[in-house]
């Protein structure tokens, strides 16, 4: 199913519940679902880059710019509050949201910027911390539980733009973080940190060497391996793999600066490629047995038989 093509690339999207859903884009849309995302309705525009999205419930959610504004909305969207200066430091840019319950964990951006900031409060108040020690960029958030999470980005380099792709996390609940993976080889991000359950994890690697590879972790991230998605890729500007979702251990599927996806069946032993005319493809969700992402030809949904 497809909905809402785009000329540019959607960034964000967010299901608290099965039926309500929101989307935004790198132009400043916020797009709401009320119906599990058959149909899809404008809410917000002219929000700036909007990068990072989630959702606390169905009234709620956060919304970050690349450019480092964050908005806040109580309302389910009727009305998106500029909430930036309420913040300990002063932003550069917004790459990931996460949240449990009503503590939000807020990062980024993937460029000059290693900000957390973590609120416990639903977003009344925030902490600040500086994670450039572990990295020169941070791109994704993602907790398992209260205390258990990780962050994904580009490590350390004394050249900028040069470091490896790298994974932190945290089991205090975001207080400290260490270094967990470093990848090999190749420039560039962990972009997308997938979680299957609390012991496997997958995340995309966006490399800048035309080779598509994926880490996964079988010991709740302690260690990962690299897989090979696909070789000699033809990049643009901006680099590889993006997106990645799971709908079980075995079933998934990468997407990026790339026209279609990859999919795998056996864990990422493997990769074949699928051949769908939509591309940039930034962020999957899944609720229940069904997945949903979005790229340019609209939204996406793929149903479990």
């Amino acid at each position: 199913m497809l909905d809402r093509p785009i000329t540019s690339k959607y960034e964000g999207i967010a299901f608290p519940d099965s039926l309500n859903g929101w989307l935004i884009s790198d132009r400043g849309d916020i797009l709401h679902t009320a119906d599990g995302a058959v149909t899809w309705n404008l809410q917000a525009s002219g929000r700036g880059f909007l990068r990072s999205l989630d959702f606390l419930d169905t009234s709620r959610g956060f919304a970050g710019t690349l450019s480092g504004v964050l908005y806040r909305t109580t309302d389910a969207g009727a009305n998106w509050v500029d909430i930036t200066a309420s913040l300990p430091k002063a932003p550069i840019g917004f790459c990931g949201i996460a949240h449990v319950g009503n503590t939000v964990h807020v990062v980024g951006r993937y460029q000059n910027a290693t900000d957390y900031f973590r609120s416990m409060d639903g977003g009344d108040s925030w902490v600040y911390q500086n994670l450039n020690a572990f990295a020169q960029g941070l791109v994704d958030v993602v907790f398992l539980d209260a205390q258990t999470g990780f962050i994904g980005g580009m490590g350390p380099n004394a050249v900028a733009g040069q470091g490896m792709p790298t994974i932190l996390k945290t089991t205090d609940g975001g207080v400290t973080w260490r270094t967990v993976f470093t990848g090999e080889g190749a420039i560039g991000y962990a972009w997308k940190i997938f979680p299957i359950t609390s012991q496997i994890l997958y995340a995309s690697l966006e490399n800048f060497d035309g080779t598509n590879r994926v880490a996964k972790s079988v010991d709740g991230g302690e260690s990962w391996n690299v897989q090979i998605v696909a070789t000699g890729q033809v990049l643009g500007t901006a680099g590889g793999l993006q997106g990645i979702g799971f709908l079980d251990a075995n079933t998934g599927w990468v997407g990026g600066f790339i026209t279609g996806m990859f999919r795998t069946t056996d864990g990422g032993a493997s990769w074949s490629k699928v051949d769908l005319t939509s591309a940039l493809i930034n962020r999957f969700r899944r609720q229940g047995s069904t997945l949903i992402t979005a790229g340019t030809k609209g939204v996406l949904q793929y149903r479990a038989p």
